[in-house]
């Protein structure tokens, strides 16, 4: 990595378009990326990258404050991954990033962000510089991919950015640990701008969801009920049943009793994505949602889920679009 860092230092590439690069070790080992000190002293692209869209850091620490990155005014698709604490940018690095990426539409962040500093993780004080405290405003951005963070780092991130465009949204966080209040934090009043003669009215990052991928969120049961409360909008839903609850899944075919909600769990619910083992329940699931007048048009289901035969017929034939991929492939 550090010879093709090298290679591209001081390397004029005004046509480059996407750069994705990808450092493969394990977790524990992320930290012996020898040449990290090395490399920081190396200006890529002579500094400039204008026609870069498409930004991969998978593993891979660069130097921050270079204008390639801070200044990726046509970037629409940034993802930041596995970087440890010592190579991560500074909260201001990472703010600069994300404000001059005007573009933006896609943003991900796994096991990496800004690091740990009390500047952005206890919430603002009086006298406190006004960049700090101001949220990033994300104003394009409709897909975020949100994984392997603490529940205090997440919930302090979601409190920095304004994301009045998000429509598709992507969680997992493992399957330790208790992320309740998460939950809580993405039901509850989003963040917003506080601007002369601009009132927002207070809703949820939830409310304005069309698509959500659930790999990961350990917390409980009432949790679950709080979380699928607020998702009014969803369209697609898509559950990693490996790593959750199979009570994310059992839950669609039962009478939603909270107020203001209607009768049924995620009333606009049309696609359903399902991998990973679970209970074998498709049928009454898709019969029940039917009879209550919300039917799904189309199941994908994968990975290690044992249907018979006749479960797919009757599923092909309840269903506008249906495809399995088991471990038999009626």
């Amino acid at each position: 990595m550090y010879v093709f860092l090298s290679a591209v230092s001081d390397f004029v590439a005004p046509q480059l378009e996407m750069l994705k690069l990808y450092h493969h070790e394990s977790i524990e080992e992320f930290d012996s990326f020898g040449d990290y000190n090395m490399s920081k002293h190396l200006t890529l692209f002579g500094g400039s990258a204008p026609s870069l869209t498409r930004l991969v850091l998978s593993g891979v620490p660069v130097d921050w404050n270079q204008p390639w990155i801070t200044s990726a005014s046509n970037l629409t698709d940034l993802k930041l991954a596995f970087h440890l604490e010592f190579v991560c940018p500074s909260w201001v690095q990472f703010a600069s990033i994300l404000r001059g990426a005007s573009a933006l539409e896609k943003l991900s962040l796994c096991f990496s962000g800004p690091r740990d500093s009390p500047e952005w993780l206890i919430e603002p004080t009086p006298g406190s510089p006004a960049d700090l405290d101001a949220p990033v405003q994300l104003l394009r951005v409709t897909k975020f991919t949100f994984a392997y963070h603490s529940q205090a780092r997440a919930i302090g991130l979601l409190r920095k950015f304004y994301l009045p465009a998000l429509k598709n949204l992507v969680l997992d966080f493992g399957h330790n640990g208790d992320y309740t209040e998460l939950v809580h934090e993405l039901a509850g009043p989003t963040t917003s701008l506080s601007l002369p003669f601009v009132e927002e009215q207070p809703r949820s990052l939830l409310s304005k969801l069309e698509s959500l991928k659930i790999a990961g969120l350990p917390c409980r049961i009432k949790c679950i009920l709080t979380l699928y409360g607020g998702l009014q909008d969803l369209t697609l839903l898509h559950l990693l049943l490996s790593y959750l609850t199979s009570f994310f899944l059992d839950i669609l075919c039962t009478p939603c009793k909270l107020a203001g909600r209607g009768d049924v769990w995620l009333p606009r619910l049309a696609t359903l994505y399902i991998s990973g083992t679970f209970r074998e329940q498709l049928r009454e699931l898709v019969q029940k949602r039917r009879d209550a007048g919300v039917p799904l048009s189309s199941l994908y289901v994968k990975e290690s889920c044992e249907l018979e035969k006749e479960d797919v017929v009757w599923l092909k034939q309840n269903l506008k679009t249906f495809e399995y991929r088991g471990r038999r492939n009626w």
